[in-house]
């Protein structure tokens, strides 16, 4: 969750929520629809980690049922990631699970949806802006799982 606190640029202080504040996981979510209802002027971007989005992922109906022009990208490294790089020579069963095509599980909610695996799969974010943006985007960002992002990593020094 550290990537949009380092490099998503937003318009003032209003316009970012974080919810890891709290170790809220599972929160994200339902935060990114409450901000979109209360700025329904802006674009609102979820930014999730597959595990909690799992969490919340019920919370795709509501989004889609009132038209929420949303924008959710996932981070997808198939598991609880913090778990199992902060615990890495303890058993990962309950943290791992199977890769999961989550665009395809959103596109049955009824959102817009795709699997990014490379820059030009970003196509559709520009389609969905220039729409009507009558329903949420969905975006599964596959990431690398065999190592920590550097601001995980950073956080866990020490520890």
């Amino acid at each position: 969750m550290g990537y949009p606190a380092a490099y998503l640029a937003v318009p003032d202080a209003a316009g970012f929520c974080f919810t890891q504040s709290f170790q809220s996981i599972g929160l994200g979510l339902a935060t990114a629809m409450g901000a979109a209802l209360a700025r329904p002027d802006r674009v609102p971007v979820a930014a999730l980690g597959d595990g909690g989005f799992l969490m919340g992922i019920s919370e795709l109906e509501t989004a889609v049922r009132l038209g929420m022009g949303l924008l959710v990208v996932v981070y997808d490294d198939a598991g609880y990631g913090a778990e199992f790089h902060h615990f890495p020579d303890d058993d990962h069963g309950t943290v791992r699970f199977p890769d999961a095509d989550l665009a395809a599980i959103a596109a049955g909610f009824g959102c817009a949806a795709a699997t990014v695996r490379a820059p030009a799969d970003l196509a559709v974010v520009r389609e969905w802006l220039a729409g009507p943006r009558d329903r949420p985007l969905l975006l599964d960002a596959k990431v690398r799982a065999d190592e920590p992002s550097w601001w995980l990593a950073e956080a866990f020094k020490g520890h």
